[in-house]
Parts: structure tokens; C-alpha cells; sequence
């Protein structure tokens, strides 16, 4: 299986993408709200990358009720239902979360990663759209995705808000070494605008769904989700009952969360917000 196989293999068809919402950052006003169709730059799939994905699997499934599609794959599980789409990774040394990001045309977003310094596979046609296969200039992988034309199968102009679901993805954080060098590339590839947040060096990032924040000074770059749960206090039970760990849940302007480690030490946020 080549790199790029191996990257667009955990793709689902998009269809769920149409379903959007996401966390309040501590920041500012933002709000979950309707279900527009995916913008360039919004977060299309979402990818944990885990050394092992039997054992990743069971903890999800325990922590948020996840149910997995059938797969001819087996390091590879999807996550029917979830928002964005979202699946497990296995077989990778650390854990990261990786992200594929909605482009207006692929082609156009592949030649703006080389310009920016990065690097990127030609697009790739699939049932789902193109998808190009992408390293940044710090050497973070994602992928750029194109949704088929109108009239083509791909998600709805627009569709109505779909109630959340534990295990929803609600704010992402990119951890990153050298967070101006990301702010000028994700710029240029994404069009992502910044505003400074509450501690030092760090940046959220303006208009994404899910919301998604960037932090610098990190030794190496990681992604860390922030999963969506009904009632924080049981989630929270849940994690320490799989062999997780989670601290006790902590009051913020935007509602309640938890620092959380998964059974193979992998780290992530649960939230618990206002409305749901």
C-alpha cells in the first residue's frame, strides 16, 4: 500500500460532512449553529493516527458508544454517524490527529502548498471528490479535499443541524513548533486568519468548523482533539473505567472539560457545552 493509499484509505464518502457544529472557543462569541455546506479550509475527515487500532477501538467504543463500518482493511475503522467524518488510524509510531481540509479546487490548493514550502501529491480522483496527499513545512501530513461538482454525489448546498453526538468533534489544537512559520503556511494554503488567544503563543484560528486553535513552542508537532460529550462528569467515568486517564472536570466561560489520556497514553479534551 503506497503512502497516498494508506492516507485516503480511512476516507469515508463525505456525505456527513454536511453536518456541522462546533465548540465555543474561550476566546470569543462564536456559537454552534446551521448546517451551511463545507467552506475551504473547514475540516472535511478526521483521522486519530494510533499505534493500535484494535485497542483504540474498544476504548471509543466504551468512552463514546462508537460503532465501527465494516472494513477490508484492518488498520483502518470508520466512525459512521460522526461529525465531521471521522475514523481510527493503526500502526503509527505516535498519535496525532490528521486532518483533511476542504478546498475549493484541489489543483489550485496542491500548487499553494508547494509555493508555501511544502509538499503534495497530484490529486487523486475518488468516488468522494480529489483528494491530494500534503506534507507542511514542518513536516505535518493532511490532505486537501475537493467535493464533486454540483449534481455530482457529494454533500447538499445546505442541511439541517443534526443533533450532536458524544464523540462529535468540537475544537481541535494544533501544537506546533514554530507557530508563525504555520500561521504563514496555512495562510497561504487555507486562507486561515488568526487572532491572538489567551496565553502566549497561542492563535485561533477564525471561521473553521469544527473551531481549532494553534499552539506553538511545542518540541514536535501533534494534533489533539476535543470530543463532544452529553454529560461530562459520566464520560469522564467512562475513560478512567477503559484504562484511560482524565482529570476532574474543570468550569470554563464555555462550558465544562476535562484533560483526558487514552489507554495507550494518547492525549485528548472532552467538552461538555451549553445547549448540548
Amino acid at each position: 500500500m503506497s503512502d497516498t493509499d494508506a492516507i485516503m484509505q480511512p476516507h469515508p464518502a463525505p456525505a456527513a460532512a454536511t453536518r456541522r457544529r462546533g465548540a465555543r472557543d474561550a476566546a470569543d462569541g462564536q456559537s454552534p449553529g446551521g448546517a451551511p455546506a463545507p467552506r475551504q479550509g473547514d475540516i472535511g475527515y478526521a483521522s486519530l493516527w494510533i499505534p493500535d487500532i484494535g485497542r483504540a477501538a474498544a476504548f471509543y467504543a466504551a468512552v463514546f458508544g462508537w460503532e465501527y463500518e465494516p472494513s477490508h482493511n484492518p488498520r483502518a475503522r470508520q466512525v459512521p454517524g460522526a461529525a465531521p467524518p471521522q475514523g481510527l488510524w493503526g500502526g503509527q509510531p505516535r498519535t496525532t490527529l490528521f486532518c483533511s481540509y476542504v478546498v475549493d479546487d484541489a489543483t489550485a490548493a496542491v500548487a499553494r502548498v508547494r509555493a508555501a514550502g511544502g509538499q503534495a501529491g497530484d490529486p487523486i480522483e475518488r468516488p468522494y471528490g480529489l483528494v491530494a496527499e500534503c506534507t507542511d513545512d514542518q513536516g505535518t501530513r493532511f490532505a486537501v479535499h475537493q467535493y464533486p461538482a454540483a449534481g455530482q454525489p457529494g454533500p447538499a448546498a445546505a442541511a439541517p443541524a443534526a443533533a450532536p453526538h458524544d464523540g462529535d468533534l468540537a475544537y481541535i489544537t494544533f501544537e506546533v513548533v514554530d507557530s508563525r512559520r504555520a500561521r504563514d503556511f496555512y495562510g497561504a494554503v487555507l486562507g486561515w486568519r488568526f487572532t491572538p488567544g489567551r496565553v502566549a503563543d497561542g492563535w485561533q484560528v477564525e471561521g473553521t468548523t469544527p473551531m481549532a486553535g494553534l499552539s506553538g513552542g511545542h518540541a514536535e508537532a501533534t494534533t489533539v482533539p476535543m470530543w463532544r460529550v452529553a454529560d461530562l462528569r459520566e464520560a469522564v467515568g467512562r475513560v478512567r473505567a477503559a484504562g484511560g486517564t482524565a482529570t476532574e472536570p474543570r468550569q470554563e466561560p464555555y462550558g465544562l472539560t476535562a484533560d483526558c489520556t487514552d489507554d495507550q497514553g494518547s492525549r485528548f479534551y472532552l467538552g461538555q457545552f451549553p445547549g448540548g
